[in-house]
């Protein structure tokens, strides 16, 4: 029984710790660049989410296959 309590008691202080909270490191790598930065779009953010938006409607099946409902 004395065994059971003192395992119960390092438990009980074992959990009461507390884990440093230490500030996140901010990031060494370079710095990210744009999608439409590249070559294809050369800046053009407008050209850029057109495209988007145009590969998106080739990925909805009902817009791909003509059964969208009309409004």
């Amino acid at each position: 029984m004395r065994k059971l309590a003192l395992v119960v008691a390092a438990l009980a202080v074992a959990a009461c710790h507390e884990i440093p909270q230490d500030a996140a490191k901010p990031y060494a790598g370079k710095e990210d660049t744009k999608a439409y930065a590249g070559d294809m779009f050369k800046g053009d953010k407008a050209a850029y989410e057109q495209a988007l938006a145009k590969r998106a409607d080739y990925e909805n099946e009902y817009i791909r296959t003509g059964d969208a409902k009309t409004k």
